[in-house]
Parts: C-alpha cells; structure tokens; sequence
C-alpha cells in the first residue's frame, strides 16, 4: 500500500493528519543525557534503540499518524562535529528501523506513515551564515539516499531557515521521487514574519521559502519549531503564498543553555493553540521540542478534526 498516497489523499479532502511531538527532548525527559553533544539525540538510536522506538511507539498510541524518524541531527556534516561521521549510515539505517518496529509493535503498518527528517545544514540556528548549495546538496543526498534506501514513506525537511540550504535539500530528495514535506521555522521582528531561530534572521522571507521549494515533490510546507505565539501569523502569510496543504508544529517549551526543555506550554493550551492553526488553514497538526504523547493524545481525543479548516 502506498502510505504517501493514501495520508495525501486525507489531506486533499482537507482532513486533519496528526503528526507526531518532540523525539530529542522527550529523550532527554526519559533520563537519557543527550546534550551539549552537537549531533543531539542521533547516538541514541545505537545506545538507547529500545527508548526510542518505545517513543515512536507512545506517539503512534496517543494518535499520530505520521512518526517522525530520529534522523534530525543524523546528516554526515552534523556527526562529524562529534566524531560520529563513520556511523552516518548505522545511525540512519537504525533510526528508520526503529520507527518500523514500532510501527509493526502498534499494528498499524497499514494506516501510519514514516517520514525520513533531514535538517537544515550546518550551522544550524545561524540563518545569516550562507553555506556553500553544493556542499550542503552533497550532504543531502547521502543522507536522503540513506532514508529513502531504508524505506521510510517520505522526506521532512525540518527546521530551515535559509532558503540556499532548503532548495539543496530539495534538489536532493527530488533525486529520489519520495513527497516532501518542509518545515519552515520563523520568528517576528518588527511586525514581520522571517525565516528565522534564536533572535536570528537572515532577512528572508516565508515567500522566498515557498519560491525555493518549487518542485512537484513538495506536498506541503508547515511551520515548525517556531514559538506558538509566532505559528498562527506564520501560518496565514503561508496560505497567501501556496495552495499545497499547510501545517504547524511548534516548540512546546523553552531550551535552555544546555538544551534541556523546561517548563512550557501545557497540553489544553497547545490544543487552544492548534485549534487556532486549524482555522489559519493547517491541517497537518503536531509538535516539536518540548511536546510529548499527552500533546499528542490530547490533539486527538478532543476532536481537533472537529475544528472548522478555512
């Protein structure tokens, strides 16, 4: 069965998809010390395979019907900052084959989706650091042909903020025919929406983000890892600029130095949140950093698909 399809075919009825919540940080929350390591949660699907997969697991029985792989901070570039670049396809090829055991685990291999995430290129959380297109499209394609070789149902581009380095990543997974989703990240200044992370924009807009993501493979752009409070803008000045499906999934609580997440948004008022994003035209609803299963479970079990998509 093709799972691409069928998930796509929900959201050109403009049905509700739920996606999955936080994975690295909800690591951290289960005990397991992820941090200041630079390639983040990725050594934890060689060192800690069963939490893992156990997390796929919990999101997939609060609701998600799209698990996201551990691959955010698994490309070559980023593991080589820890000395890990030699295990670049073990810790891909891992990743992806513990989102399936959980998959098989929940009985559900026929209705829940498994979507490959690439991140933006190093450094990340700089967008006013230019990388070279043809060094981040090399890293791109490596870990892409890693992602799709090991069966995942489509590419989530995550966390971009630079359009150079999100047309790379583009060009790369086009390479292997699977949808695309992208994840944009974005923060106000101003009174505008940029492309941005950390109090740091590269003066790029969400327009100049959906220009760069022409390409038939492109399903859908969502905003992501951008604060609550910014998604729902976001999310309206990306309805002006697209006609793919749209969707949101936001931090849920605040990193600090070290990377841990405190003490955020609580479930009821993500759901208040994502009620929001559903009537801005999203209807691709998760989390990121910060989120776990009860966001998740609590998106489902109140009937955020009730909620009316403009």
């Amino acid at each position: 069965m093709d799972l691409a399809a069928f998930i796509h075919d929900k959201l050109d009825r403009k049905e509700i998809v739920i996606m999955d919540g936080g994975t690295g940080t909800e690591i951290s929350r289960r005990g397991v010390t992820i941090y200041p390591s630079l390639s983040w949660s990725a050594n934890a699907n060689i060192t800690f395979p069963d939490m893992v997969r156990d997390i796929h697991r919990d999101y997939i029985l609060a609701g998600a019907e799209v698990i996201i792989t551990n691959t955010f901070s698994t490309s070559r570039a980023t593991l080589a900052k820890d000395g890990l670049s030699e295990q670049t396809e073990e810790i891909n090829k891992q990743s992806v084959q513990l989102a399936m055991n959980a998959r098989k685990m929940c009985g559900v291999e026929e209705t829940v989706v498994i979507a490959g995430s690439m991140s933006a290129f190093e450094p990340k959380g700089h967008p006013e650091i230019i990388p070279s297109y043809e060094e981040a499209l090399e890293d791109y394609r490596e870990q892409v042909g890693i992602l799709s070789g090991a069966g995942v149902d489509l590419i989530v581009l995550e966390m971009f903020t630079r359009t150079v380095d999100l047309k790379a990543a583009i060009d790369a997974a086009t390479e292997t025919r699977l949808p695309i989703w992208v994840g944009l990240s974005c923060e106000s200044h101003d009174g505008q929406i940029y492309l941005g992370l950390m109090g740091r924009h590269g003066g790029e807009t969400i327009s100049d983000a959906v220009t760069a993501s022409l390409s038939p493979n492109v399903k859908a752009i969502c905003i992501m890892h951008s604060s609550p409070q910014v998604t729902a803008d976001a999310l309206r000045e990306l309805k002006e600029h697209t006609s793919l499906s749209i969707g949101a999934y936001a931090h849920g609580g605040c990193l600090d130095g070290g990377g841990q997440s405190n003490a955020g948004t609580n479930p009821e008022k993500y759901l208040d949140y994502a009620r929001e994003w559903v009537t801005c035209g999203a209807t691709i609803i998760g989390g990121c950093c910060g989120t776990t299963p009860e966001h998740i479970g609590v998106l489902r079990v109140n009937n955020l698909r009730d909620t009316n998509v403009k």
